[in-house]
């Protein structure tokens, strides 16, 4: 039980940050075109402001957090093990979920696959960065 005190808290938290500015770019300049046609959107639509971002933040620190966890507790040190485990656990729990919760909302199956591959390189890259930073 003691890999629940071996996470390197400042990895976890520049992991939770890495998840905003990669969002941020994801849904902006490289998809955010895309991602306003599949939702039905325009960008008038879309209304902003600095405290809607603290939730997603804090749900991508405990997101960060768990995986640190993991990888801890498995006793990864290998890069590759660490992009496969941040993988493996977006596939069976993250892609899961959103696609369980998306299918129920009537959801556009472009917009989970848009957020399912951001999701993925971010569960992938943590995975890799959780690894790397504990050598």
């Amino acid at each position: 039980m003691g890999y629940f005190t071996q996470v390197n808290w400042i990895a976890v938290v520049v992991g939770g940050i890495f998840n905003m500015v990669f969002g941020s770019l994801w849904y902006g300049p490289l998809f955010g075109k895309l991602w306003l046609k599949v939702i039905g959107k325009s960008s008038d639509e879309i209304e902003s402001s600095a405290t809607m971002y603290i939730l997603p933040f804090l749900a991508g620190l405990v997101a960060a957090y768990v995986l640190a966890v993991v990888i801890a507790g498995f006793g990864i040190t290998l890069w590759w093990q660490g992009v496969l485990i941040g993988v493996v656990l977006w596939i069976g729990i993250g892609s899961t979920a959103t696609l369980t919760t998306g299918t129920f909302e009537d959801s556009p199956r472009g917009a989970w696959l848009l957020f399912g591959f951001y999701q993925l390189i971010v569960y992938g890259a943590q995975g890799l960065m959780f690894v790397l930073w504990t050598r």
